[in-house]
């Protein structure tokens, strides 16, 4: 396609709500629109980008050996009443009822529907290890969207679970993560640190996050 026939609207001015460099670049450059506090449309450069990322996952996903799938962002509120996270996350996550009356919530991250799928489906041991992964909707309340495309309300988010025979298997698969991540960053051009971070409330023995 060419330019000039590629919707690309910028704008001369920062907006003036925008606190992140990054975030003026965005709306100024045509790549993002926002549409409310915290939610954004991704104009056309801005999907092309997105599109671009989502096949760098991908392809270094599949080469881990992971196999990606696609789960609800509707669900219903007793799986994570089930875990005792329903009550202890807090006012981050939106909940609603459906017309029965049902207690439901939007998905801000997906261990719950997952573990829910292994249960059922994974039967023997022979049946692993097993790494999911998939590039789904997540919502979450932020009490102060500020930070541009950063810390929104709706955001696609990379997310994959490795269910393994043992600890020794677990620390094979978390090895095989850094790995794949460590390639991502790479392939798109930025120089990451892979730090010590706090599990919060999803949990876990350790957790690391990187800076980019």
């Amino acid at each position: 396609m060419r330019a000039t026939a590629l919707f690309m609207p910028t704008v001369k001015e920062d907006p003036a709500d925008a606190e992140a460099i990054s975030h003026k670049l965005m709306v100024r450059g045509g790549f993002v629109r926002q549409f409310a506090s915290g939610i954004y449309i991704m104009l056309p450069l801005g999907w092309r980008v997105m599109q671009r990322i989502c096949r760098i996952i991908r392809e270094e996903m599949d080469a881990i050996g992971a196999v990606e799938l696609s789960m609800p962002t509707l669900h219903p509120a007793d799986v994570w009443q089930a875990t005792g996270r329903y009550d202890a996350i807090g006012q981050e996550m939106f909940r609603l009822e459906d017309r029965g009356g049902r207690d439901m919530v939007l998905a801000m991250t997906h261990e719950e529907v997952f573990a829910w799928l292994a249960s059922r489906e994974l039967r023997s041991y022979r049946d692993l290890p097993q790494i999911w992964y998939q590039l789904q909707l997540k919502f979450r309340d932020e009490p102060r969207p500020k930070g541009g495309i950063l810390r929104v309300r709706e955001f696609l988010m990379k997310d994959s679970y490795s269910f393994d025979l043992d600890e020794p298997g677990l620390e094979v698969s978390y090895a095989k993560h850094i790995g794949a991540y460590d390639r991502i960053f790479s392939r798109c051009g930025l120089e990451s640190y892979r730090v010590e971070s706090d599990s919060g409330f999803m949990g876990g023995a350790q957790a690391h996050e990187y800076m980019a």
